[in-house]
């Protein structure tokens, strides 16, 4: 029995019901994934969840409107998503990424959107070290001549090591902050950062030095994108930013493939101007067959979902079903991205809703 039809018939007589977005589950009406913290939300009298049973790439508002809380992996949440939606109070998203989802409309529609760092900062960390290894030991490279037969020849693709190199990020968030703890023990020299909203205390306590993007480029060994897609960060990498990094440097983006012109990387590596790139997001997604990434021997390409194991999904889809629990309770749920509906008479209402409701069932 799928999941759906487990949970959709107590579902219907709940009062309060959390929705999880169809790509949860494969087309068997399973999960997907091992443990998404569905746990946090079993056995709770007068709260229910079910998946949707169709998935869309943007929500209808028939979707949206049957649920209290929805938590979503990929589909979009846009101002027709919303349209004429008004039970909707919260949207978990699952990640740190929230590109996809219109704020100003959440916003105006009093639904408050909340994000999972905590739940991405480790795996996503760890998917960056293995990024920069596997460029430094030329691994993809190796492997490919050996299976070839090409013994001799790979025993001459001579890699690096980070030890004593310099690595630049461009973002100083929880991701970043993460990786350069771990890339400590690999005795980095020195630890560049672009990030015009992090304080100098902040930078300092990392053992961070703040500097500008072009002093980051000139000066990097690693340039590793840690940023979120923003109007500003959009575009961020092209031609004249690759002409200021070093030959020998290696790029590498686990963020969002738009914050790089993928044209001008794809000339980059080309023409060597920069030594390779590790790239898990793409400017279109799926990455299209024809691309002319898929050619090139110095890039390794992954299908957004590198940092994919058990433990994040585990972890994120805890913290978003306890953001949902929070909502149930009248609570403000943790990591909310659009502090402005906080305030939005439509938000408030709906929370003192669930509120004097958590306190009928409490007795209080």
């Amino acid at each position: 029995m799928s999941l759906n039809r487990q949970t959709a018939a107590d579902s219907e007589s709940a009062k309060f019901r959390v929705g999880f977005s169809a790509d949860f589950c494969g087309e068997d009406g399973r999960l997907v994934f091992p443990d998404i913290g569905l746990s946090v939300l079993s056995d709770i009298p007068g709260l229910a969840y079910e998946f949707l049973d169709k998935y869309r790439s943007e929500y209808s508002p028939d979707q949206l409107d049957r649920y209290d809380v929805v938590i979503s992996l990929k589909p979009k949440v846009t101002a027709q998503s919303l349209d004429g939606v008004t039970r909707l109070c919260a949207l978990g998203r699952c990640g740190v990424g929230y590109d996809n989802v219109d704020l100003k409309a959440c916003t105006e529609h009093g639904v408050a959107v909340y994000i999972t760092p905590e739940g991405v900062k480790r795996p996503v960390a760890e998917s960056i070290l293995l990024l920069i290894l596997a460029l430094s030991h030329r691994l993809l490279e190796k492997d490919r001549m050996l299976r070839k037969g090409q013994w001799a020849e790979s025993r001459r693709r001579i890699g690096r090591e980070p030890r004593d190199r310099v690595v630049g990020t461009i973002g100083l968030g929880n991701i970043a902050s993460e990786a350069i703890r771990l890339l400590r023990i690999l005795d980095v020299s020195r630890f560049l950062a672009f990030d015009p909203f992090s304080s100098a205390q902040r930078a300092a306590e990392l053992g961070v030095e703040l500097v500008n993007l072009e002093e980051l480029l000139r000066s990097s060994d690693y340039v590793l994108v840690s940023c979120p897609l923003t109007a500003q960060t959009r575009g961020l990498l092209g031609n004249a930013q690759f002409a200021l990094m070093k030959p020998d440097a290696v790029l590498i983006n686990t963020a969002r493939g738009p914050i790089v012109d993928e044209s001008a990387l794809i000339e980059a590596l080309k023409n060597e101007q920069i030594a390779g790139a590790g790239l898990d997001v793409f400017e279109e997604e799926p990455l299209p067959p024809d691309s002319a990434l898929i050619g090139l021997d110095n890039i390794i390409l992954t299908s957004h979902s590198i940092a994919w194991t058990e433990e994040l999904f585990r972890d994120m889809g805890r913290i978003d079903c306890q953001g949902a629990l929070a909502v149930f309770r009248g609570e403000v749920p943790a990591n909310v991205v659009n502090p402005e509906v906080l305030t939005h008479p439509l938000f408030i209402e709906k929370l003192e809703r669930f509120k004097a409701l958590s306190a009928s069932r409490e007795g209080k």
